[in-house]
């Protein structure tokens, strides 16, 4: 089986190559990462805020306004700083703390003082209250699935009466390779290290998992939720198929 120990090789991201784990492009590598190819990474972060705000606005709640927010598994800022802008307060949680630890540099840097950033474990913890905004982004593919859903179904716990969730997952490979690639990891001895090989990558890299979810399941965890309508978009991250869910956890009567 895989090596479920992906909260220790996201913290080896964090160490590592930080700007690299969340958006794996060669030019965020940590050798190659310059303020130019930085700056781009934040502004990234604000056009994919802007849209997940003018979605909410068009498909959940018309008069939706940012109070807390929380951002679930942050890295090291990227959305959490556009967040800031939006929001009462934002808190950024992440399981590596040198992700973290970068994420306070970003927001030290821009004199950011609304955003709380925790290390927090799959119970959400340590997190008090409820949120006005649950997000998380490409991150819980590299979660296993079985962690991943009872992650999800808390994150919807901390979601406020009337808050709102976006949360993406991925459910399928669009290519065949890409459906083998696991496989092939987890019973070919060596295979790790001969995929490093052939990309060039110290065979002690860490390991980005895909995994993909039943939609089903996590469409039962928000029934369950009293969720009753949701709006949908479909993502595509290299043959990677996933969607982004917004939907709102109902008021109390």
């Amino acid at each position: 089986m895989f090596n479920r120990d992906t909260d220790r090789e996201w913290e080896k991201f964090g160490k590592n190559d930080p700007y690299y784990g969340v958006i794996t492009h060669e030019k965020y590598r940590k050798s190659k990462l310059t303020d130019e190819s930085k700056a781009e990474f934040f502004k990234s972060g604000y056009e994919y805020i802007d849209g997940v705000l003018k979605n909410i606005r068009k498909y959940v709640d018309p008069d939706y306004s940012v109070g807390r927010a929380l951002d679930f598994g942050c890295g090291v800022g990227r959305l959490v700083v556009p967040l800031s802008e939006v929001a009462e307060t934002v808190t950024g949680v992440d399981v590596s703390e040198s992700m973290l630890r970068e994420a306070r540099k970003n927001c030290e840097a821009r004199a950011i003082g609304n955003v709380y950033l925790v290390r927090c474990d799959d119970n959400l913890s340590s997190l008090a209250g409820k949120f006005d905004l649950i997000h998380s982004f490409i991150v819980l593919q590299h979660i296993p699935v079985e962690r991943g859903e009872s992650i999800f179904e808390n994150l919807i716990a901390k979601a406020s009466d009337g808050g709102v969730c976006v949360i993406h997952v991925t459910y399928a490979a669009n290519y065949k390779i890409k459906r083998l690639a696991p496989w092939i990891k987890c019973y070919l001895p060596f295979a790790k290290n001969i995929i490093n090989a052939i990309k060039r990558t110290d065979s002690s890299a860490p390991e980005m998992q895909m995994n993909h979810y039943d939609l089903n399941k996590l469409l039962f965890i928000m029934q369950k939720a009293n969720v009753c309508k949701f709006h949908v978009e479909f993502t595509d991250h290299a043959g990677a198929l996933g969607v982004i869910l917004y939907f709102q956890k109902p008021e109390k009567a």
